[in-house]
């Protein structure tokens, strides 16, 4: 059995680049620790579903095939992006700590 770990803790440096961590990956699925250091990231067009949530900090993620579309997520707030949906963290807190869900698209609730 593993010790307990805890995610607010033992944070990376993220001053010069995003950092990720993954936490879990099985066949389906991909748990990851992200910490975001201020930067803009760039256009993600991914294969998988993808459900976020801001852990502490604030972030802002436009869309650019949807007017340029941009929501503020503060701590506690989460996201839901289909797989496809094109999205790009355009600004963050320094520190900004995520958990993101990755998973095979399929029917959702």
């Amino acid at each position: 059995m593993d010790n307990p770990k805890n995610i607010f803790k033992e944070l990376p440096d993220a001053t010069l680049a995003e950092q990720e961590e993954i936490l879990l990956e099985a066949e389906n699925v991909r748990i990851a620790r992200i910490i975001s250091g201020g930067q803009a990231g760039e256009i993600y067009d991914q294969a998988e579903d993808e459900w976020v949530i801001v852990l502490s900090g604030e972030a802002m993620i436009s869309f650019p095939e949807e007017g340029g579309r941009t929501v503020k997520l503060e701590a506690g707030d989460y996201l839901y992006l289909k797989a496809g949906q094109k999205h790009q963290v355009t600004k963050t807190s320094d520190p900004c700590l995520w958990l993101c869900v990755y998973f095979t698209p399929g029917k959702n609730r």
